[in-house]
């Protein structure tokens, strides 16, 4: 065998090392990206289960939320009138927050970041249940400029009122 066969078996087996070599890291970037849209929505969820334990536990908001959901909240807006300026100002200062939250979870819904389920259910539920509430506390206007959402967020909560 001379140096040349052998130079070319040695470049063939380089060569082939190459492809194996990118064929993994390839089935690793996979698994790496599973495992972060695993870890995200992980996060997602640790999220959502300690807001919700941090309202129960406020002093200040729960009592609110009681009030205008045994007045008849947010089904019936009219239940605002139950509450005093105070209750009034919190309620809208915890939902001009949330706001923000569901703009966010749209936009990474858009670009596909959010199971669709996860976002009919979590997001889009919510956004159909209390858009009128929200709507009447001014924090957006329809058909409107809205200064605490996106654009792309106000375009779906107009497609979310005219689904309902």
């Amino acid at each position: 065998m001379n140096a040349d066969n052998v130079n070319r078996w040695l470049t063939l087996g380089a060569n082939i090392g190459v492809l194996v070599g990118l064929a993994l890291l390839i089935v690793e970037l996979d698994q790496n990206s599973d495992l972060v849209r695993a870890q995200i929505h992980q996060a997602r969820s640790d999220n959502f289960e300690s807001f919700y334990v941090g309202v129960a536990d406020t002093e200040h908001l729960l009592p609110v939320l009681a009030k205008f959901a045994a007045a008849g909240g947010p089904a019936d807006i009219s239940a605002l009138q139950e509450l005093n300026p105070i209750e009034r100002a919190r309620l809208h200062r915890y939902w001009d927050g949330r706001i923000g939250g569901y703009d966010n979870l749209h936009y990474q819904y858009k670009q596909g970041f959010l199971d669709e389920g996860f976002y009919n259910i979590r997001v889009m539920g919510a956004i159909k249940t209390n858009l009128p509430l929200w709507q009447e506390l001014g924090l957006v206007r329809l058909g409107a400029e809205n200064p605490r959402v996106t654009k792309s967020f106000a375009a779906e909560l107009e497609r979310a009122l005219a689904d309902d």
